[in-house]
C-alpha cells in the first residue's frame, strides 16, 4: 500500500496547538502556543509552514508532521525553527523543507539566511553544513534546559 501524500500549506492561528504540540515532542524548550499564534499573525514579515497529512481527521496534532517558521528582514532570512515528528525522521523531509525554507526566503528578497542551532544537535548540525551553512559565531551558554551554546550559521548567496 502507498502511503498518502503530504502537503505543504502555510500554518493558520487554529494550527498552534498543533505546533506547540508537536513542538514539545521535538526540542527541550519548545516554543508555545502564543509563539506560534504571534508568527502565524505577521505574514508579511515571516511564514510558517507545514507537511500536513490530509488524511489525519482527528489527530492532535492536525496531521502535521514537520514544520519550519522563517522571518524576512531586509535582505536576511532567519530560520527561527525546523521540525520533524520523531516517527518521520529519516526520510528527507527536513533537507527538503530547510530547500523551500531558503527557496521562499529569497523569493522574498534574503541574500543570506542566519540560523541558531545547539552544539550538540549533529543532526541538525550535519543537514545545515550539508546545505551550505558555516559557523558564523558563537552564543554562550543560549539555551536552557539543559544549558548549552548556540552555534550562529549562515547561508550566503541565497537565490
Amino acid at each position: 500500500m502507498t502511503p498518502a501524500p503530504l502537503v505543504v500549506e502555510a500554518a493558520e492561528d487554529v494550527d498552534a496547538e498543533a505546533l506547540a504540540s508537536l513542538e514539545e515532542r521535538c526540542y527541550t524548550h519548545p516554543w508555545t502556543v502564543r509563539h506560534f499564534r504571534d508568527e502565524i499573525a505577521r505574514p508579511g514579515r515571516g511564514r510558517v509552514v507545514v507537511l500536513r497529512d490530509p488524511r489525519a481527521a482527528g489527530d492532535p496534532e492536525r496531521g502535521i508532521r514537520a514544520y519550519f517558521v522563517i522571518q524576512v528582514v531586509a535582505d536576511e532570512m532567519h530560520l527561527l525553527n525546523l521540525a520533524v515528528a520523531p516517527e518521520m525522521r529519516g526520510r528527507g523531509w527536513a533537507r527538503w523543507l530547510l530547500r523551500l525554507a531558503l527557496l521562499l526566503g529569497a523569493r522574498r528578497g534574503a541574500r543570506r539566511a542566519l540560523l541558531e542551532v545547539r552544539r550538540s544537535n549533529q543532526p541538525a548540525l550535519a543537514l545545515y553544513q550539508k546545505a551550505g551553512f558555516r559557523e558564523l559565531s558563537v552564543r554562550r551558554n543560549y539555551y536552557t534546559r539543559p544549558q548549552e551554546d548556540a552555534l550562529v550559521l549562515e547561508k550566503s548567496g541565497l537565490r
